[in-house]
């Protein structure tokens, strides 16, 4: 497992919005029902339909809902059979629906593959990348200058970003494009701290330097916005701020920026984006855009899960080289403009298992534990890791689990267990599992637990849904679904710490019975066109009949 590669927020606050959210969903009120199922299978894999079929018949499902297609028989999919033989006739039922008011999701059940293959790279991608080094350099040398006259105009200014690096002949001086960014972010913040404060003399021509060195750097982002509007308050009448430069751009243009974010970085578009970019996040939100595309285009990574995939069919064009955010995340809930964004995605899980009998039986598991509830124990995994703790490292990703186990042990009647060894629960330690969260024993899933009917868990490591077919893996995902677990969740292939649905965000959430399994998984999983997938009952709401959580 590698350490995520992008910064996430720091738990209080994630369990403050979702703690937010939660109450604020009235019970019963759920958007997701059988009716908006659309039940994929594959015709060319014996078992497939009557899975598809069973499902159908004990959630009622209309019939009209169930696609039959004819793809890959093993647990990978080209994408042009992606592209040309599943999206097709799934893309035309949703559409269907959608007429009809209905919000449609996607279950995809046993005989589906797994992983979908990685898009290839073209002419245009390979050019575009040579465009945004250039852009890189560009953007970077002016920043500099910018950065450098504002230290000059603002007290204890950051010493340059790491060592020089000479290149080309003659030889130039640059400095790591991340470092840059950093420090101008340091510089700005400064430079409008010096605004905010009470001016020592009558001298205006400083502020107004700074000011307008601030707009170039900044654009007219809300940050300079409640910049302007506390130093004009401060400094009316002795220096007067450029208005068009702010009055100009409303505030659809900064939501058209924002949603461009969802759908990644294109060549097609990314002029345009960048045009906006540059008015509302200034010099700096320029360069950063440039960064982003120069690292996503060097490093292409393609391929996924094609649950993750299917997510965006209804959202071409969009950024396939690499992950997009997840709308749906319950971080993105006061965006005013995120349900556009989320008319156009899709909620996908998956009905699987080694055999069909076992897919079959997460049915039969959860419609038996909802009339009941799920009872027993809870068992968190932690690993004990100390050092210092900083966002997307694995002692973040272990305090979370820490965390994890404070919230129940304050606001749930659940029994739980925390395990902090750096091994993980021997074989036979966890009777009457019901929950499970732990992380890390790499493809080997270690026999601990007796799972009650309807438990629910995921172990972090990955890889771990790499396989759920092949006679002999022990990858997490097959063997706790062979053992009896009712729903569980694991990427594909390497996912990055990053993309695992944060413990403290997911269970507390089940916990309550509020939101049925697929609503929960993607209120709280990072990314899409990923490589993380989902596998259960999509309807499944373990605690609905006696909530567990938020006494």
């Amino acid at each position: 497992m590698k350490p995520s590669q992008r910064r996430q927020r720091h738990p209080g606050l994630i369990f403050f919005m979702v703690w937010f959210a939660l109450v604020s969903v009235p019970s019963g009120a759920l958007a997701l029902s059988a009716r908006d199922l659309i039940v994929v299978y594959n015709r060319q894999v014996p078992g497939s339909p009557e899975v598809a079929s069973y499902y159908a018949q004990k959630r009622k499902v209309p019939p009209e809902n169930l696609v039959g297609v004819e793809v890959s028989t093993s647990e990978n999919l080209s994408r042009r059979e992606f592209d040309d033989k599943l999206v097709p006739p799934v893309k035309a039922l949703v559409e269907k629906l959608k007429i009809r008011g209905r919000t449609p999701a996607i279950l995809l059940v046993y005989g589906i593959p797994l992983r979908v293959g990685g898009v290839p790279i073209t002419p245009a991608d390979r050019a575009f990348t040579k465009l945004a080094t250039q852009k890189v350099n560009e953007n970077q040398k002016q920043v500099l200058h910018l950065v450098t006259r504002l230290n000059r105009l603002t007290p204890a200014p950051p010493s340059l970003p790491g060592k020089p690096v000479w290149k080309g002949k003659p030889k130039k001086m640059t400095y790591p494009t991340r470092k840059v960014i950093d420090m101008a972010q340091q510089s700005f913040q400064r430079g409008m701290a010096y605004l905010q404060k009470k001016p020592a003399t009558q001298d205006t021509a400083k502020p107004a330097e700074i000011n307008d060195l601030l707009i170039k750097l900044g654009g007219v982002s809300p940050e300079a916005h409640a910049l302007m509007a506390k130093t004009t308050r401060r400094w009316q009448r002795r220096f007067t701020p450029r208005p068009k430069r702010f009055l100009g751009v409303n505030q659809s243009s900064e939501a058209e920026v924002q949603e461009d974010i969802f759908r990644g970085i294109l060549p097609e578009t990314a002029r345009k984006t960048v045009a906006a970019i540059r008015s509302r996040r200034g010099l700096l939100g320029e360069l950063r855009f440039w960064y982003e595309a120069q690292q996503l285009y060097q490093h292409p990574q393609t391929m996924a899960a094609v649950d993750s995939e299917m997510t965006l069919i209804m959202a071409d064009p969009y950024q396939k080289i690499s992950w997009l955010p997840n709308p749906f995340n319950l971080g993105f809930n006061r965006l005013w403009f995120i349900n556009k964004v989320r008319a156009h995605t899709l909620m996908v899980g998956r009905l699987d298992g080694p055999t069909p009998a076992v897919a079959r039986r997460l049915v039969d598991d959860a419609l038996a534990v909802e009339k009941t509830g799920l009872t027993g124990v809870f068992y968190i995994d932690a690993r004990g890791l100390g050092g210092k703790v900083e966002i997307g490292n694995y002692a973040w990703f272990d305090h979370h689990l820490i965390h994890l186990y404070g919230l129940v042990k304050k606001y749930s009647h659940m029994k739980v267990v925390l395990d902090k060894r750096p091994t993980v629960f021997p074989p036979g330690s966890c009777p009457d599992a019901a929950l499970y969260c732990g992380w890390y024993s790499l493809a080997k899933y270690i026999p601990a637990f007796k799972w009650q009917r309807g438990a629910v868990g995921y172990h972090v490591a990955s890889y771990e849904a790499k396989t759920l077919k092949h006679s002999g893996s022990q990858v997490w995902c097959k063997r706790m679904l062979e053992e009896g677990v009712a729903a569980t969740l694991g990427p594909v292939t390497e996912p990055y710490l990053h993309s695992f649905p944060l413990p403290d965000q997911f269970f507390p959430i089940l916990m309550t019975g509020r939101l049925p399994l697929l609503e929960v998984y993607f209120c709280t999983v990072p990314q899409i066109s990923w490589m993380q997938l989902l596998i259960g009952d999509p309807l499944y709401r373990p605690f609905r009949k006696n909530p567990a959580f938020g006494r």
